[in-house]
C-alpha cells in the first residue's frame, strides 16, 4: 500500500504553532513580497500567501514591481524594505518581469530579512551546513519537514532531486546531503535512459521539473518515497510531475497534488517569517 504524505495536515500544525509564536511578540510582524502583477500565478501564490498569513496574525506589504521596472530599480527597492524597520521579512516572487535579474535581488534582500532562503548568503550557508542560524528556502524546508514528520530517514539512503532551480534542486540537494543521504541530482540535460537507471536506484525522489506526470510508476524502484513539487494544470485539474495512479502500489510514500508540497512551502514561508521576527527582536 502506498502512503500519502499529507501536507496540509503538517501545515496545520505548523500554522498553529507560528500562529502561537506570532501572539507571543509584542511587535507585529510583517512579510513584504515583491511580485510581478501581470503573472496569474504570482498573483494566484501572493493573494494565497496572505490570506494565510492574515490567520495567523502575520502582516503582509504586497508590493507590485512590472515590466517597466529594472533590475537596479527592483534592488533598490529591496535595499529600502531592508533598511526599513517594520519589514520583519521580504520574500521576492519568481518569476519577476522578464529582464530583471532574479538572482542579483534575491542577493539583495538582507540575511536578517531573507524569508524564502533565496540569497547567495544563506544559500552558502546552507551548502556549507553551517552552525548558525539562517532560513532555506520554503519548498525544499517543507518537503524535509514532512519526510520528519512521516519518520522516513534519510541517513545513507539514495536520494535523486530532479530539477535543479534555486528555488527548489539546489537547495533540496543541499538539505539531503546534509541529512546523510547520497544525492544525484538530474536536470533537462540528463540523458533520459540515466535519468531511468538512476530512479531505478533512489530510495527518496524528489521532482519539481512543471511537466504533467513526467515520472511513471514503472520507472520508480520499488518502495522509493516520492516528493512531487510540480503544480501543473491538465484539463481543469492539478496534476504533479508523477503520474499518481501508476506510482500507487510501488512507491511507499507519496505527496499527493494538490495537497502536499503546496501547503508545506505556505507554512514554511511564515514559519521562516517568525522565526526572522524572533532572532531580530
Amino acid at each position: 500500500m502506498t502512503e500519502l504524505l499529507d501536507g496540509a495536515k503538517v501545515a496545520k500544525i505548523i500554522n498553529d504553532k507560528t500562529a502561537q509564536r506570532v501572539a507571543g511578540l509584542d511587535k507585529p510582524v510583517t512579510l513584504a513580497v515583491i511580485y510581478d502583477p501581470d503573472n496569474e500565478g504570482s498573483q494566484l501564490y501572493v493573494g494565497m500567501k496572505s490570506r494565510k498569513a492574515a490567520k495567523l496574525g502575520i502582516q503582509t506589504r504586497d508590493i507590485p514591481v512590472g515590466a517597466d521596472e529594472t533590475t537596479e530599480s527592483v534592488i533598490a527597492l529591496v535595499e529600502s524594505l531592508n533598511a526599513d524597520d517594520d519589514v520583519t521579512g521580504i520574500l521576492v516572487q519568481s518569476p519577476l518581469a522578464k529582464g530583471i535579474k532574479e538572482r542579483q535581488v534575491f542577493s539583495a534582500v538582507a540575511p536578517s530579512k531573507d524569508a524564502d532562503g533565496l540569497g547567495a548568503k544563506v544559500q552558502g550557508m546552507l551548502f556549507g551546513d553551517a552552525l548558525e542560524p539562517y532560513t532555506v528556502a520554503a519548498t525544499p524546508q517543507g518537503v524535509m519537514s514532512l519526510l520528519n514528520y512521516y519518520h522516513i530517514p534519510t541517513k545513507g539512503k539514495v536520494a535523486l532531486v530532479i530539477g535543479r532551480s534555486q528555488l527548489f534542486g539546489r537547495p533540496m540537494s543541499a538539505l539531503l546531503n546534509n541529512a546523510d543521504a547520497t544525492v544525484t541530482v538530474a536536470h533537462r540535460f540528463t540523458e533520459p535512459d540515466i535519468l531511468k537507471r538512476l530512479l531505478k536506484f533512489a530510495d527518496i525522489v524528489a521532482v519539481g521539473v512543471g511537466i504533467p506526470n513526467f515520472i511513471k510508476g514503472k520507472d520508480l524502484k520499488q518502495g522509493a518515497t516520492v516528493i512531487d513539487v510540480g503544480m501543473n494544470v491538465v484539463d481543469g485539474k492539478a496534476t504533479g510531475d508523477v503520474d499518481f495512479d501508476s506510482a500507487q502500489g510501488i512507491a511507499d510514500f507519496i505527496t499527493p497534488v494538490p495537497g502536499g508540497v503546496g501547503p508545506m512551502t505556505i507554512a514554511t514561508l511564515l514559519e521562516n517569517t517568525i522565526t526572522l521576527a524572533e532572532q531580530n527582536k
